[in-house]
């Protein structure tokens, strides 16, 4: 956890600097220009640090999952399934594995349509989940008209098994390890775990739990993003942890 530690004080330092620079003025729009380009890079090298785990591994399911609410898991998830979007037309699904607290349908382009938990409840065919957004590069699984917040994990695994074919990568926004039980469970059905930290907000102590009880399920953590949400820039710290 020395490399989360290290990232988490690097950003405060980063944040005080900034600070600086706000009260110097305020910021130009070629300044604000530059800032979104960085932001388009780094989920870029999150990509290629995906893909190369990919191509030797076999990976295709990944979570994405932040140690609390807040920390910017969703919007990394969207950032990754995006740019993976991208890659030589590979084919993304983007599916919201997050039943407590779902949020795709305030922060994506879509309209309402059955979802997760509507296939779980057996009310939808699992061909009938798939939304293909316009203008992304990626589809999406919303957790759909949830009326129980009760994750059949069975049924998942069947769903993911059934999809696996149909897509090069399937991106998993998952709940908070540290308050709900999900993600923890969530994390053996797939090829690998990305957890989600903010630099402003996550205590040291609070990353360190999440990782622990990744480590306890035996989920592989490919890596930690280190998520500056506001003025911040999502970074991927390249090594594992």
């Amino acid at each position: 956890m020395s490399k989360i530690y290290e990232a988490l004080k690097k950003a405060e330092q980063d944040r005080e600097r900034l600070r600086g620079q706000v009260r110097a003025g305020p910021v130009s729009p070629a300044v604000a220009e530059a800032q979104r380009d960085v932001t388009e890079e780094d989920y870029q090298k999150l990509r290629a640090s995906v893909v190369s785990i990919a191509l030797p591994s076999g990976l295709h399911t990944i979570l994405v999952a932040a140690s609390r609410h807040g920390e910017g898991a969703t919007t990394v998830a969207i950032g990754l399934a995006n740019a993976l979007g991208k890659e030589r037309d590979s084919r993304v699904l983007l599916l919201e594995g997050n039943l407590r607290t779902p949020i795709f349908d305030a922060v994506l382009p879509l309209a309402m349509e059955n979802g997760l938990a509507d296939f779980m409840a057996g009310r939808a065919a699992p061909e009938a989940l798939v939304t293909r957004l316009d203008g992304w590069s990626f589809s999406v699984i919303t957790a759909g008209s949830a009326s129980s917040t009760a994750m059949d994990f069975e049924l998942l695994q069947s769903l993911l098994e059934r999809l696996r074919p149909q897509f090069d990568f399937i991106i998993i926004d998952g709940p908070p390890i540290n308050q709900y039980a999900d993600s923890s469970i969530l994390a053996t059905k797939v090829d690998g775990v990305i957890l989600v930290v903010e630099a402003d907000r996550t205590p040291v102590t609070d990353a360190e739990t999440a990782k622990r009880q990744l480590d306890k399920v035996g989920s592989r953590i490919l890596g930690v993003v280190l998520n500056r949400r506001r003025s911040y820039i999502p970074a991927f710290l390249d090594r594992f942890l």
